[in-house]
């Protein structure tokens, strides 16, 4: 294995410099109405794994703790999940932007 830390200290690249975190990236479940071939999450119609509702009710409470302002939802197809909408709408109720990556 390669030692990089050397080489990059090497280069004029600046530091980088970890900003504040304003996204949350939630993935509710890899049930998708597609079988997509490039899937990076191997989601289909077949796969039942979505996030429970006690996790779920957990989102809107890490946005508030955090003061995250974007909340972007992926899986395979969040909308599909049934908490979905309320999700949303409490999360737009917090004023947070919502990021829906569906089909």
């Amino acid at each position: 294995m390669h030692d990089t830390l050397p080489l990059l200290k090497k280069t004029p690249f600046p530091a980088i410099r970890r900003a504040q975190l304003d996204t949350l990236q939630v993935n509710l479940g890899y049930k998708c109405n597609q079988s997509c071939l490039h899937c990076h999450v191997n989601a289909g119609p077949n796969r039942t794994e979505m996030m429970d509702a006690e996790t779920l009710s957990l989102i809107p409470q890490v946005l508030a703790a955090r003061g995250l302002t974007t909340l972007d939802l992926t899986g395979g197809a969040p909308e599909l999940h049934a908490g979905f909408r309320d999700l949303v709408r409490a999360a737009r109720a917090q004023g947070v932007r919502v990021i829906d990556r569906c089909n």
